[in-house]
């Protein structure tokens, strides 16, 4: 039963980033929560937010990016105090993305997010693995036509 509780915990904080309300995010976000992925910029602004106040961050920063922000779950899966959100995050780049100005690209990219839960049923810790190259080319940020990058795939792989 408890791990099941926690998959409607990550569920809750994906609907956060789907619909953009934050009203209720400290039902589910622990003050000690450690978003990794904003961690990793040790000298931003981003670097020292935690708690409800990083996730609600977090939130507005991307929606107001991608306004048709959008996570689709593929699978949730949960052990003991993990759960592993797999799917597809789609949007329109439509505001800011910290430095990246507006492009109206559409993004469409495969993610996995790790969710710790502590022992008050609430986050504490979020980690995620992203195709962040496919998410740059379809921001312009990187150059790359589909030949090179299929050629470059293919090598990498060793498929003939």
């Amino acid at each position: 039963m408890l791990l099941q509780e926690n998959i409607k915990t990550v569920r809750r904080a994906i609907k956060a980033f789907n619909t953009g309300d934050t009203s209720n995010v400290h039902e589910f976000i622990s003050p000690e929560y450690i978003n990794r992925e904003s961690q990793s910029h040790k000298d931003s602004y981003r670097s020292q937010l935690t708690g409800p106040e990083e996730f609600i961050d977090t939130v507005k920063n991307l929606r107001n990016a991608f306004a048709d922000l959008h996570y689709e779950e593929h699978e949730i899966i949960s052990q003991d105090e993990k759960v592993v959100f797999i799917g597809n995050v789609t949007g329109t780049h439509t505001g800011n993305f910290f430095f990246v100005p507006p492009t109206g690209n559409k993004i469409s990219y495969e993610a996995v997010h790790i969710h710790t839960i502590g022992d008050d049923g609430k986050i504490i810790e979020h980690r995620a693995i992203r195709d962040d190259l496919k998410f740059m080319m379809q921001l312009g940020l990187v150059k790359a036509t589909s030949s090179e990058y299929e050629k470059f795939f293919k090598t990498w792989k060793g498929v003939e």
